[in-house]
């Protein structure tokens, strides 16, 4: 069953795809936006889907094309299938921007494609792992999150610390946790930890998986035992 998104700046054309979808056994839930800043917000907040349909054409800040490549940079498992009236404007245009991309529709939504790309969006999740995209050093890098134990503030860098390796690049914390699941944890200015990897928290500091010890400041550390142990009876 998979997540939905639809992503239209007309409330006609969001109907007409939501009614159609609604007769997939795939999918689970529908999302509609009308609003590129509070579909990124929700995405920024950690909402995640598994796939949006997202018009090119917007008339707001931006296309379609350029808002995808903002939604690949804090979430890039989700699966984009493009919609648009302008096929032969468009059809060239939505390979030159970064994308996680398993479609193009032309409107009006024909019920047969679009199942066959439900179809397709269904296979394609079977064989991704959720990933961490990060530019370093001009360089585009994708990291596996389940193997990021911690990241490290440490000046205008951020050290992003795995099972194998530690990728440093320039940027804030904040703005790199803004992109990770709910399951990574604040406890501290400089660090922000997997709550998987969590051995043991202390007043003072929290043990990870291989030792590690992490700061944990004195103001979050009742919202870290509860943040953590609250996520721990969720996996139960």
């Amino acid at each position: 069953m998979m997540r939905v998104a639809v992503c239209d700046d007309e409330k006609n054309a969001i109907l007409f795809l939501t009614e159609l979808l609604k007769k997939s056994a795939l999918i689970q839930s529908i999302r509609p936006f009308s609003n590129q800043e509070e579909f990124l917000q929700q995405i920024r907040n950690g909402e995640r889907f598994d796939i949006v349909f997202m018009d090119i054409d917007w008339k707001q800040e931006t296309d379609g094309i350029q808002l995808s490549k903002k939604l690949y940079e804090l979430a890039p498992l989700t699966q984009i299938i493009y919609v648009t009236g302008y096929n032969e404007r468009f059809s060239q245009q939505i390979f030159l921007e970064d994308s996680n991309l398993c479609g193009y529709l032309v409107k009006p939504v024909k019920e047969e494609l679009l199942h066959k790309l439900l179809e397709k969006a269904k296979e394609n999740a079977g064989h991704t792992e959720e990933k961490l995209v990060v530019r370093q050093n001009g360089l585009i890098q994708a990291i596996p999150i389940r193997e990021i134990c911690y990241l490290e503030s440490k000046g205008h860098h951020v050290m992003i610390h795995t099972n194998e390796k530690t990728v440093e690049l320039y940027g804030r914390l904040e703005h790199v946790k803004e992109k990770l699941p709910k399951y990574f944890l604040q406890c501290h200015k400089s660090y922000v930890v997997n709550m998987n990897y969590i051995m043991f928290i202390d007043k003072s500091e929290i043990l990870l998986k291989g030792e590690t010890r992490v700061n944990i400041s004195r103001e979050k550390y009742n919202e870290v035992r509860e943040s953590y142990f609250r996520y721990m009876g969720e996996q139960l």
